[in-house]
């Protein structure tokens, strides 16, 4: 049988302050269920064929603001007895943007009324997450 091949490059572009970074970011790249074979290079983090996603998953611990980074996979795809025509899902990608709110709310003033004598902290915790992110290719 002779096997087919693919490749895939991906542009990822943090949007965001160069003050600020992204953590556990997390993208996966959906691939052919007849892959055979992958070679994966990658500008940051750490990126892998886990077969039993049927996805290229790329971990970054900490993705700096307005930094890019560049994933390219070449596949190796195997001839199937009915070819199918794929689908292409969607890309899933997850992060965090810790001291970041998207929306740009930010807390000026609170006041903590309490008769109990609770000491209150003066610290305001923001974080961005990704709920539910998909691009389509």
């Amino acid at each position: 049988l002779f096997s087919f091949r693919a490749s895939i490059n991906l542009k990822v572009i943090a949007n965001f302050s160069e003050k600020l970074f992204a953590t556990h970011v997390v993208i996966k790249v959906p691939v052919p269920k007849n892959t055979s074979k992958s070679k994966i290079k990658n500008s940051f983090g750490r990126a892998k064929y886990e077969p039993e996603q049927n996805a290229i998953v790329w971990r970054i611990k900490r993705f700096p603001g307005k930094a890019e980074c560049m994933l390219s996979v070449d596949l190796e795809l195997v001839r199937t007895v009915r070819p199918k025509a794929w689908v292409r899902p969607p890309i899933n990608v997850e992060f965090q943007v810790p001291m970041f709110t998207a929306s740009g709310v930010h807390v000026r003033f609170l006041r903590v009324y309490d008769k109990s004598g609770y000491q209150t902290n003066r610290w305001v915790r923001y974080i961005t997450k990704a709920g539910g992110y998909q691009v389509r290719i």
